[in-house]
């Protein structure tokens, strides 16, 4: 909706782009290879799990949308990680999380993993921070209004259910 002005035309979108869905599939993941092979000319998927897929896949390319005469842009999908409450050994998970979030270890998550660090105050300068920062030069990141998505979901589920027949 961010890109298209609203939910009207994000809907109007979404019902056109259903006309070429190829149908469900269990993981982004498992469409790179298609697009790989030309199975598929484009898949929406992960930057972190395509940059590590586009090292074995040459035809696998990295972009993001942009409306005619706009600048491309994404969003940062979070990923999480958590205590269970009273966990069997919670003080380790605790340990672990930290080491995880340390310094250190946020230093090494593009060299290791091929990732953006979580900390802002980590900058990494291997080979793959200087990859995905090119990558990323230009494009917008903006953040969703979570609360919004949270309060209105269920009816832009049904308003997506609608446009695409689903």
């Amino acid at each position: 909706m961010h890109d298209f002005g609203g939910e009207k035309p994000a809907m109007e979108y979404l019902g056109k782009l259903q006309k070429n869905n190829v149908g469900p599939s269990a993981s982004t993941g498992k469409l790179a290879p298609k697009v790989d092979k030309g199975e598929l000319l484009v898949a929406n998927g992960d930057v972190q799990m395509n940059f590590a897929q586009s090292r074995s896949m040459p035809n696998l390319g990295i972009w993001f949308p942009a409306r005619e005469g706009g600048k491309p842009t994404t969003f940062a999908l979070p990923y999480a990680a958590g205590l269970v409450t009273d966990a069997p050994h919670g003080d380790n998970g605790k340990k672990l999380l930290d080491y995880l979030l340390s310094r250190k270890a946020q230093a090494q998550v593009s060299e290791i993993g091929g990732g953006f660090a979580a900390r802002q105050d980590v900058e990494a300068t291997d080979a793959n921070a200087v990859e995905l920062a090119r990558l990323m030069d230009g494009v917008e990141v903006f953040e969703p209004d979570w609360n919004d998505i949270a309060e209105n979901l269920t009816s832009y589920v049904d308003a997506w259910k609608a446009a695409t027949g689903s």
